[in-house]
């Protein structure tokens, strides 16, 4: 734990520990008096383990005030300006109805009598971890961290660790769909092993584009903006393009893409322009005009190996987070990203149903 530095000699008296001894208070083992810069850590060091996690909290609490501007989800959901509606009929009027044995605001709507609160509907509804420990898991989310790191570093259990990588999946499950390419698009196609194929007793590896590997189409713009989906198995129809694209690319664009036959019918669906450059690593013209692409696609699979043996049923959601995350880090420079993301995750009105 970091503590602030002192730039004063002059130390606080009746806190809420006590008085901070001052330095000719301070002795070692030996007696001899310690020096002014080592006072303050004989004192923390002096603290019962009861008081030292109050301290811990104190610094933590401090450490999210500077950075967030709040400590606890209820505190950041206002200042974001997040408004209390009611989840059962979607009314916004209501009335003050004391607190819930949480410390919690209590809302009761003037319309259907319910009661609920600010978060309600809200992945932070109920939740047990403390604000400092939610900060730190999304900060190390950011990094695509595995869940043992996230256990260790956080202190929590491994069935938190996965029910917090799911709820914050929830928020942006529904991202990719409001996303919609323009003007120049490059479209491509990855693909990763399908272990629960892999594992059957009666399956063979085999090699080449089989129906063992999962197809994720990728595509990306002029602009930077980004998709990426689940397209099926092995290589993929004209069909399955259609349906996986036709919705998030605007007609009339620009496709450059490695001439692939199932893209046709996109193209034409669509009235696209088509730019085509054939799939040979020795062409100095197929690297240089596929290059955005084809790094992305790398990018994608540098990602998704992180995890390794994840449920497959997941994986559209592992895409959706490094979907949002590839926009959320390329504004940097006009938002935080830690900071864009708590106010992501506050205002979001998705929530995570645990499956038993």
């Amino acid at each position: 734990m970091m503590l602030p530095n002192i730039e004063t000699s002059e130390q606080p008296s009746g806190s809420m520990f006590g008085d901070i001894p001052r330095s000719e208070d301070c002795s070692d083992e030996r007696g001899t008096f310690m020096s002014d810069q080592n006072s303050f850590e004989s004192y923390v060091f002096s603290l019962s383990g009861s008081d030292f996690a109050r301290l811990q909290n104190a610094v933590n609490e401090r450490l999210d005030r500077e950075r967030y501007g709040a400590t606890s989800y209820e505190e950041l959901a206002l200042n974001e300006g997040r408004q209390a509606v009611c989840p059962f009929c979607g009314s916004t009027t209501h009335i003050d109805d004391g607190h819930t044995g949480s410390g919690h605001q209590r809302y009761r709507c003037t319309d259907c009598g319910k009661t609920y609160t600010l978060l309600h509907s809200n992945i932070f509804y109920s939740a047990k971890i403390p604000f400092h420990k939610a900060a730190m898991y999304l900060a190390l989310m950011t990094f695509n961290v595995p869940l043992e790191m996230l256990e260790e570093l956080c202190e929590i259990s491994v069935n938190t660790a996965m029910l917090w990588r799911k709820k914050i999946f929830t928020t942006v499950d529904s991202y990719q769909g409001k996303v919609c390419l323009r003007d120049r698009i490059w479209i491509d196609e990855t693909y990763m092993n399908d272990a629960s194929v892999l594992h059957d007793d009666d399956n063979m590896k085999k090699r080449g584009l089989s129906s063992q590997k999962i197809c994720i189409v990728v595509a990306i713009d002029i602009h930077k903006n980004i998709y990426a989906k689940i397209c099926g198995h092995g290589k993929p129809t004209s069909s399955r393009i259609k349906k996986a694209l036709k919705e998030h690319i605007q007609p009339g664009s620009t496709i450059v893409h490695d001439g692939d036959n199932a893209h046709a019918g996109l193209i034409e669906l669509l009235d696209l322009k088509s730019e085509t450059y054939i799939a040979d690593p020795h062409d100095k013209n197929y690297i240089e005009n596929m290059a955005l692409i084809n790094n992305l696609c790398s990018w994608l699979k540098r990602y998704l190996f992180r995890f390794i043996g994840m449920d497959l049923d997941n994986l559209q959601s592992y895409l959706n987070w490094f979907v949002y995350l590839f926009r959320v880090k390329g504004n940097t420079d006009k938002w935080p990203k830690l900071e864009r993301i708590m106010r992501h995750l506050v205002l979001n009105t998705d929530t995570y149903m645990r499956k038993y």
